[in-house]
């Protein structure tokens, strides 16, 4: 019988409460982070994601609206504000990149939020960070 993680004692009930009651504390903090930054940028949360998205080299807009749960006629919505916004441009190969001022805004808001993040967790054992970002990424 092969036994996985979900089956250990981590996905006990009362370690799934701590779970629950941990990952609201947590995304409380850091969506509160992510507001105070969105807001002084004048962007919507969903603009601010696809601007994560477009720094990370997105390939195709239905793919990124897959991801972000996004509709599709929301995210030519999203890159024309965006655009008017001048946070985004087309480069020579009509490839949707930041501009200066995007990459400047957008690269002091990921500092301050991941500031908070890190003092968020600064009290983990690194070892057990590795599990915790590959559990991060597959949710």
């Amino acid at each position: 019988m092969k036994i996985g993680f979900a089956d250990t004692l981590y996905f006990k009930e009362d370690n799934i409460l701590k779970i629950i009651l941990g990952s609201h504390r947590t995304n409380k903090l850091i969506s509160q982070e992510i507001i105070t930054e969105i807001d002084k940028n004048y962007l919507t949360l969903n603009e601010f994601f696809v601007l994560i998205e477009i720094r990370k080299g997105f390939r195709k807009k239905i793919d990124l609206a897959n991801k972000l749960f996004i509709k599709r006629q929301n995210i030519n919505t999203i890159f024309n504000d965006l655009f008017n916004k001048k946070l985004i441009t087309k480069n020579k190969n009509d490839e949707i990149i930041l501009t200066d001022l995007g990459k400047n805004d957008l690269d002091i808001s990921i500092k301050k939020i991941s500031s908070r993040i890190m003092n968020i967790f600064k009290d983990i054992d690194p070892k057990n960070m590795g599990g915790f970002i590959n559990i991060i990424e597959k949710i």
